[in-house]
């Protein structure tokens, strides 16, 4: 891919908010594109994104060591882009390191565009610090409405950071996938590209002997036909946000092969 390249900072303030599932729809969809994104996985307790993808680098923000393994190549000029799935336990240290470094400045003189794609739950107190990041870093900022996490409240229809938030032109919404199915998906030896090659319609189904292998996500019919219904369109809203911060940025869109 020629042009500015993305780097991708998947975050989010809480637990269980899909920051790895996200980020592996990033990394996926990006593949698909032919490109071979570099991928950092932030959980040195409970590492996730770097078993779906064993060739991630795993940092630990709160060593120095880890600190500039990953803020040194993030902003290297590359064609490839990049993504951090930052964990909560993350969070804080993440953004302190990006605003004592300036990071978006040296990131910026490289060629390279930091994109923060920000989860919130539903909670004031979420869309103000988001709001707040947005506005102090300057650079490509998506806000990733998860529907694992329900809908916003009554409540929230007051809070001018949440309308501020649902205003910004890149905005994403991943659908819900239901607990069960969803289960089989974050088997770690699934890979969502694969998944959908191999679940397309038409495909030979695997064979007796093949069947011992795979991950039970393959095995039921109706698994794979509501993984793929949920994978399909999960993509899709991947690809449209990417392009359009492509676009905004005037530079060449990724195209992925079909899916």
């Amino acid at each position: 891919m020629l042009g500015k390249s993305l780097a991708i900072l998947v975050v989010s303030p809480r637990e269980r908010s899909g920051t790895t599932l996200i980020a592996r729809l990033f990394a996926e969809f990006f593949r698909l594109s032919g490109d071979a994104p570099l991928l950092f996985d932030t959980d040195t307790l409970k590492p996730k994104f770097s078993k779906y993808f064993p060739e991630a680098q795993v940092v630990n923000l709160d060593k120095t060591k880890g600190q500039m393994g990953l803020f040194d190549t993030l902003p290297l000029r590359a064609h490839e882009p990049k993504i951090v799935d930052v964990t909560s336990r993350a969070f804080p240290t993440f953004f302190s390191l990006m605003r004592d470094i300036d990071f978006v400045a040296e990131a910026r003189a490289n060629n390279v565009e930091p994109v923060i794609v920000y989860i919130p739950h539903y909670e004031a107190e979420d869309f103000e610090r988001g709001f707040k990041i947005r506005e102090h870093f300057g650079c490509e900022f998506m806000l990733a409405e998860n529907a694992f996490l329900g809908v916003a409240p009554q409540t929230l229809h007051s809070v001018n950071s949440y309308w501020a938030l649902k205003a910004h032109p890149v905005h994403m919404m991943i659908p819900l996938l239901d607990p069960m199915s969803m289960n089989l998906l974050e088997d770690e030896r699934v890979s969502m590209a694969e998944f959908l090659k191999a679940s397309a319609p038409g495909n030979v189904p695997p064979a007796a002997g093949e069947k011992a292998q795979l991950p039970l996500a393959y095995l039921s019919l109706d698994a794979r036909s509501k993984i793929r219904n949920w994978l399909k369109p999960s993509l899709r809203e991947v690809q449209r946000v990417v392009q359009l911060v492509q676009a905004r940025l005037n530079t060449p869109v990724s195209e992925p092969q079909s899916f």
